[in-house]
């Protein structure tokens, strides 16, 4: 059980806590500097402190350090960079890169309304780049991690007051071939963003990434998710059917651009083989749409730069810091072990104690109590018994109750602890569309569907 660090110390490691900056389901994230550091140099960094509850797991420790050291391996100006992990007064922790910005989903709630369609797909492309640097991260000797995101989400991306949007939370993002990291049969991420094989808990690859990529721009367009809002059944059985006649309807309802249309489409296929293969194709791909649309992704950028920046003041600020120990055994107080449960025979010798001890005050009382003609006096009319006298002066009048209209429950925005076991990524080269490509002739699409344009021929 971690012990609480006495006060006023304020350090983990190597890092002096300033502040908190949010709290989430797995850990808690500080502002935090190095403690130790040279005269003149001062750095910050968001500090990724886990529940201590979670520590107490046997050999969590040891995996979330290795999964640290493994998002280390990730370097891409669109991800967000894990500089250094470790354990200390029993809490595990990992620093990463401090971004100066705002999430997707605190940007789309402070909008109120979509972003358009340029917007939406300027986004996405960095995301996308980011994702590719995940999906081809490779280890020490250079054979690949095969690495897949899983909770690609608006949570999970980052917008700098620069306009870089970066993806972060790696922390479901499992290396296929890396043996005791998962666990089989657990559904992990949110269901909202899934891909239709890992709801079901099959085998992931890159492709799975890419599917929630799809609903990431479908959201950002609409203000809307394509098959349903909540981590329920319907949503599951419209995930699972994945019914492209909806999802066209709906942008047609926005008026998004048959651009927009084609690029949703290509990543939500049911089909995990019949999606845009790579991260890296799908970047490529809304590149070439926005410069044929006569938009410069450069411009985009400063668009999105300003709209963060008008958000920062109301969204982007930092708890006010105090001491480590009240941070956080306030937040996460330590569990109190449950008590030693005694031996059966000293439970039934107790037992036996007890009921002789009130068999004989039960004796006692009947010789030592006046009879039942003197022990209940006649009261006079007006006077209360002792029972009435601890009861309230006035009886409180009976309260009323309506049934309250009940509503789904909102989805869920924190990703859960657990993991899902997937194989070997092989990743294949990005295709990269043409203009000419899309204009060619292909068969009909068996499911009503529009051909696929970024599908290799």
């Amino acid at each position: 059980m971690p012990t609480p660090p006495p006060s006023p110390v304020s350090t983990l490691g190597r890092y002096t806590i300033l502040g908190r900056i949010a709290a989430g389901g797995m850990a808690t994230v500080y502002l935090a500097r190095l403690a130790d550091a040279p005269a003149g140099f001062s750095r910050e960094f968001a500090l990724k402190v886990i529940h201590p509850h979670l520590v107490q797991e046997d050999g969590f420790t040891a995996r979330f350090l290795q999964e640290a050291q493994l998002a280390s391996r990730v370097r891409h100006p669109n991800v967000v960079r894990t500089v250094d992990a470790g354990e200390d007064q029993g809490y595990a922790f990992m620093a990463l890169e401090l971004i100066d910005g705002v999430n997707l989903r605190q940007l789309a709630l402070h909008r109120a309304r979509p972003f358009s369609a340029p917007h939406a797909a300027a986004i996405v492309e960095m995301v996308a780049r980011g994702l590719d640097a995940v999906h081809e991260a490779t280890d020490a000797e250079g054979d690949p991690l095969g690495m897949v995101h899983r909770d690609i989400s608006p949570h999970n991306v980052m917008l700098a007051r620069s306009g870089r949007a970066i993806l972060i939370d790696l922390g479901l993002a499992r290396p296929d071939r890396t043996t005791g990291l998962t666990q089989v049969g657990v559904l992990a991420g949110k269901l909202p963003y899934m891909s239709p094989e890992q709801s079901r808990l099959e085998e992931l690859d890159g492709r799975s990434d890419i599917f929630s990529m799809g609903t990431l721009l479908f959201e950002l367009v609409t203000g809307e998710l394509p098959f349903g809002d909540t981590h329920s059944a319907p949503t599951m059985t419209k995930l699972d059917a994945c019914d492209p006649g909806p999802v066209r309807e709906m942008l047609e309802a926005h008026a998004a651009p048959p651009w927009i249309t084609d690029l949703v489409l290509a990543c939500l296929r049911r089909n995990p083989e019949e999606r845009i293969s790579t991260a890296a194709g799908l970047a490529d791909a809304i590149a070439q749409e926005l410069s044929a649309a006569g938009h410069d992704a450069t411009t985009q950028r400063g668009v999105v730069a300003s709209i963060v920046e008008d958000a920062y003041e109301t969204l982007g600020t930092i708890e006010t810091a105090q001491p480590l120990q009240r941070i956080l055994t306030s937040e996460h107080p330590p569990v109190a072990p449950a008590p030693a449960r005694p031996a059966r025979a000293v439970v039934w010798m107790a037992g036996a104690a007890g009921l002789a001890a009130v068999i004989g005050l039960g004796a006692w009382t009947l010789r030592t109590s006046p009879s039942a003609s003197t022990r209940v006096a006649p009261q006079p009319p007006g006077a209360r018994s002792m029972s009435e006298d601890q009861a309230p002066a006035s009886e409180a009048e009976p309260l009323q109750t309506r049934e309250l209209p009940r509503s789904e429950p909102p989805p869920a925005t924190m990703p859960t602890t657990t993991e899902v076991e997937t194989p070997q990524l092989e990743l294949e080269p990005a295709p990269r569309p043409t203009r000419a490509a899309k204009r060619g002739r292909r068969s009909p699409d068996p499911d009503g569907l529009k051909p696929n344009p970024y599908e290799k021929p």
